[in-house]
């Protein structure tokens, strides 16, 4: 059609229909060109795409960088004049002392009209102390620019008057606003460059291998088939190059991972459940052991009871439980007598039989609150809560006859035995105010029944002053 239209315009002699139907065909065929052109412009390719992400990504990066820079300049600067502005308003409230002390106005006035011809500072002004004014040089106006200081005027440790001083901060945001407007043109020009040479450097290494991969790609895509997709027809040494190589490598190994994978879950999903059950089996026996070994460490091996240290720490805890609250406790000391001559006689396979069948008829007697255990040798102790003198007693007499009433049978022998024991009740007559000294009675008790032909019970309250200081 455009042909036909120049050949219309140089046939002179061309008939005036076809000219007018050429004329009325240009405007159509303007618009469909101009449609075309719209279109292709709407349509943006990946170096369009990469053009307008970097300098997206540069503006931003420049912008934040110079915004960040400016900021942080105007933060220093002020920072600076803050830091310069009270050094030099004490360093004017030093050399003012002297004037203010001796009220030498007219000193005053001087140096501050000399320090208003600066043009930094704004006004000054110098009152007493008792908020007079002294001297003012200046105009403080209600500028937003305008920083003020006050630094008190000291003589000594004195304070003798106070200085106002204000600085300006008008050449200093010049010169900040100077620096942005310098910022940004050095923005653009960068950003500029930057853009034309990635773009150059992207186009060729970059995006021309990417467009292979993409293509390669957008045809596995669509390829519906269970066959391994195509490999990427890309020969470069370069990271693409290599990311290529490397996915055509591990595709194929990625079939067979996929296989060993779901064998390998169900394995390991075995074994987990079976680790599972070892972990609680384990568990439970260690409890079982903790439990063991923590019954150990508070038992006598001997005889089953409680040991010393077990039982020291239980008299700490009731002996200072019954004080405080004003509870009624109780201990019973036992001493088997002549218990050396028993091992002396029958030896100590027999005495340690001895010991364990009197330590079994404790348990069995002893009421169910109390604690009993073995505090070495032939000793026994047992705390009775809750136990007055008269209970305390009746628990002492019924054991001491349970074991002594008969011998105890060992094999073909038959062993008598006879019970020293010695007992003490809180609250007491005594100023008791530890366990140590609560044991000390009942031991003074036992000491006394020993001391009296033995095989005796005997309370530390039955005793008298005498008695108490002549067992021992």
């Amino acid at each position: 059609m455009l042909t036909g239209l120049a050949e219309s315009k140089q046939d002179e002699n061309a008939s005036s229909t076809e000219a007018h139907v050429v004329a009325a065909k240009l405007p159509a065929m303007k618009n469909i060109v101009q449609a075309l052109r719209l279109d292709r412009l709407l349509q943006l390719g990946i170096r369009q795409k990469v053009v307008l992400t970097l300098l997206s990504a540069l503006l931003v990066a420049l912008t934040a960088n110079t915004w960040l820079a400016l900021r942080s300049q105007e933060r220093e600067v002020l920072d600076e004049a803050n830091r310069r502005g009270q050094e030099l308003s004490y360093f004017i409230a030093q050399n003012l002392a002297n004037s203010v002390v001796g009220y030498n106005y007219h000193a005053i006035e001087l140096l501050l009209a000399e320090l208003v011809k600066n043009e930094d500072i704004e006004y000054a002004r110098v009152l007493s102390a008792r908020g007079n004014i002294m001297g003012q040089a200046g105009s403080d106006s209600a500028h937003a620019d305008v920083v003020r200081f006050r630094q008190p005027v000291r003589l000594g440790s004195d304070t003798v008057g106070e200085l106002h001083l204000g600085l300006s901060t008008q050449r200093i945001v010049t010169n900040l606003e100077r620096a942005r407007h310098d910022s940004i043109l050095r923005q653009v020009i960068i950003t500029l460059l930057v853009l034309l040479v990635e773009f150059a450097a992207l186009s060729w290494i970059i995006l021309r291998p990417i467009r292979v991969i993409s293509d390669a790609l957008h045809r596995d895509e669509s390829d519906t088939t269970a066959a391994p997709p195509r490999a990427i027809a890309l020969q470069s040494s370069d990271e693409l190059g290599e990311v290529a190589s490397r996915f055509n490598r591990l595709h194929g190994e990625l079939h067979e991972a996929h296989r060993l994978l779901h064998s390998r879950i169900e394995l390991a999903s075995t074994e987990l459940l079976a680790a599972n059950a070892r972990l609680t089996s384990q568990a439970d026996e260690l409890k079982r052991v903790n439990q063991h070994l923590e019954q150990l460490s508070v038992t006598d091996p001997l005889t089953g009871l409680y040991n010393r240290r077990h039982f020291e720490q239980l008299m700490d805890n009731e002996v200072g439980l019954s004080i405080r609250s004003d509870e009624t406790i109780s201990i019973i000391l036992i001493d088997v007598d002549h218990f050396k001559d028993i091992n002396e006689r029958y030896g100590y396979r027999i005495g340690d039989d001895v010991l364990r069948a009197v330590a079994r008829t404790i348990a069995e007697r002893m009421r169910r609150t109390d604690v009993a255990c073995r505090f070495g040798g032939d000793e026994f102790f047992i705390l009775c809560r809750r136990a007055t003198i008269a209970s305390s007693l009746t628990v002492a007499d019924e054991l001491h006859d349970a074991i002594t009433a008969q011998p105890i049978t060992m094999g073909d022998q038959s062993i008598a035995l006879t019970l020293s024991m010695g007992i003490a009740t809180l609250p007491c007559t005594e100023d008791v105010k530890t366990a140590e000294q609560f044991f000390k009675c009942a031991d003074i008790a036992l000491h006394f029944g020993k001391r009296h032909g033995r095989n005796h019970v005997a309370h530390y309250s039955m005793l008298d002053k005498v008695q108490r200081t002549q067992v021992l």
